[in-house]
């Protein structure tokens, strides 16, 4: 008996002291990017040109501040005789500039067009000392942040639009949902209600980041995620997210030029919050609160997100239509652009059609 309490004992202090070093190590934890070579830069510089649209002269950047010392990086084109305001969201490490292409052929449709990196994408404010890392202090905030946003540049007495990617998404509806916004119609490009574990079991999933993200451990990386390059740095070649390898490192090879834009993995906690905001979706009161036509745009081979999670949403809203698309793959943003414009000119439709 005395053998093995013993031995449950030095179970017991294994299992503290490996809790204590995890909870250190991320206490006083260093970053430092990956340093590219010069022939990794040039090649990242070769691959990238003429496939990132170009920020229009018109285009203003901005600072939104909604507490002291949180400044997140946006932005604002006009248009004269704007129909409305669409505000764009991107996805989970997307930035302004990788959202261009919409930006600009939605004000070329006539509307003035804004759009934010909220906390922890682009060169918006990063809560860890990692900013690498993907982290959520609360969708909630984040939404409500958004709907701050939104007023700060809406044109007044006119209707307000959001376009809104992936996890961007997530947060558009945690905002419509919560804050009661004005807003007119929804545009949701493969979104995020739900995420895609894959063959790992999505409960066990949720439980384990819970327990870790109680134990003072989210910070560290979700299994098989890391800084930036997850790998070996290689262009031109077809990834999950992405079948074209004429457009599939495009976001890699901007992290190459810029390290300041870089996201990568997301975080245990990351995993956790997403999770349970998932749950707040799919809540009736959150559903019953959401009333304006969304249009939802889902891809067949994605596996980022649950796409079946995503139409059981769009279903249990009161006015919300599904724009399908077999074959691609979540980053449907630059996986094929023809394709893509498709989705760009069925959004702006939706728009005009709620004017």
């Amino acid at each position: 008996m005395n053998k093995t309490k013993k031995i449950t004992a030095a179970f017991i202090a294994l299992l503290a002291g490996i809790w204590l070093m995890a909870f250190l190590a991320l206490r006083f934890e260093a970053h430092e990017y990956t340093q590219l070579s010069d022939g990794q830069l040039a090649e990242a510089a070769a691959y990238l040109e003429g496939k990132l649209t170009p920020v229009p002269t018109a285009w203003q950047w901005r600072t939104f501040t909604p507490e002291p010392n949180v400044d997140l990086r946006t932005g604002v084109i006009d248009a004269a005789n704007a129909k409305g305001t669409v505000i764009v969201v991107p996805g989970f490490t997307a930035t302004i500039e990788m959202t261009m292409r919409e930006i600009v052929k939605i004000s070329d449709a006539g509307y003035r067009v804004a759009s934010i990196e909220y906390r922890g994408q682009g060169e918006s404010y990063r809560p860890l000392a990692n900013p690498e890392k993907g982290y959520v202090e609360s969708y909630a905030q984040l939404g409500a942040e958004l709907a701050r946003f939104a007023e700060s540049v809406r044109i007044t007495d006119k209707p307000l639009f959001f376009y809104s990617v992936s996890m961007g998404a997530h947060i558009t509806m945690r905002m419509a949902g919560e804050q009661n916004p004005d807003v007119t119609a929804y545009v949701l490009v493969v979104p995020m209600i739900k995420v895609n574990t894959g063959d790992f079991d999505y409960a066990n999933m949720r439980a384990m980041t819970g327990a870790l993200s109680k134990l003072g451990l989210g910070n560290l990386y979700a299994p098989g995620h890391s800084e930036w390059p997850n790998g070996e740095l290689v262009f031109g070649k077809p990834i999950p997210c992405n079948a074209n390898p004429d457009t599939a490192q495009m976001e890699d090879a901007l992290f190459a030029e810029r390290e300041s834009l870089r996201t990568n993995g997301v975080t245990m906690s990351w995993l956790y919050k997403t999770a349970t905001s998932t749950e707040t979706l799919f809540s009736s009161e959150h559903i019953a609160a959401i009333t304006q036509p969304v249009l939802m745009v889902t891809a067949g081979v994605d596996r980022s997100v649950d796409t079946d999670a995503a139409r059981r949403f769009c279903d249990s809203l009161a006015r919300c239509e599904v724009s399908h698309f077999a074959e691609s793959r979540h980053c449907i943003t630059r996986e094929d652009f023809d394709l893509y414009d498709r989705v760009i000119v069925d959004a702006i439709s939706h728009f005009d059609q709620q004017i």
